[in-house]
């Protein structure tokens, strides 16, 4: 029987520190997506160097035992997509605002990614060969066509 295969997100580092932070409005979107992960209805990503951004951007908040916990616990969650040569070569040629939207979104690309999901759309424009949805899109496509959980 074939299994098919699960939804595959990038999650902008946004995404991340709501659910991590539990930043509302925004909480509820992002725990939903970590919930579809364990569900094993979406396959999640972060791109390798928003883990220093992430663990940078918590320390600043709570103790560095408990922002190495969380960082501990985002990594036996999510997947790394890899940031090579190629990516950061991709990232300056996308001409984004941001480097490390760019980084993310050629990281993304590089690894065969289809969907990016941030909150900040504006931020990454339109990008060849990359969707970028905001959470409750990237839900919705869950919900609607998301594989049923493997028993």
């Amino acid at each position: 029987m074939n299994v098919p295969s699960r939804p595959r997100y990038l999650l902008d580092i946004n995404i991340v520190l709501d659910y991590l932070m539990q930043r509302q409005p925004w909480y509820p979107l992002a725990k939903g997506l970590f919930v579809a992960e364990s569900q094993e209805k979406a396959e999640l990503f972060i791109s390798a160097n928003t883990v220093a951004t992430i663990h940078f951007l918590i320390r600043k908040r709570d103790s560095r035992k408990k922002a190495l916990a969380k960082i501990e616990i985002l990594l036996q969650r999510l997947r790394l997509a890899d940031v090579t040569a190629a990516v950061i070569a991709r990232a300056l040629r996308m001409g984004l605002d941001d480097l490390e939207d760019g980084i993310q979104a050629g990281a993304a690309i590089e690894a065969g990614i289809p969907v990016l999901v941030t909150r900040n759309l504006k931020d990454f424009g339109r990008i060849e060969d990359l969707q970028v949805h905001p959470p409750e899109i990237a839900l919705a496509a869950l919900t609607i066509t998301g594989p049923a959980p493997r028993r």
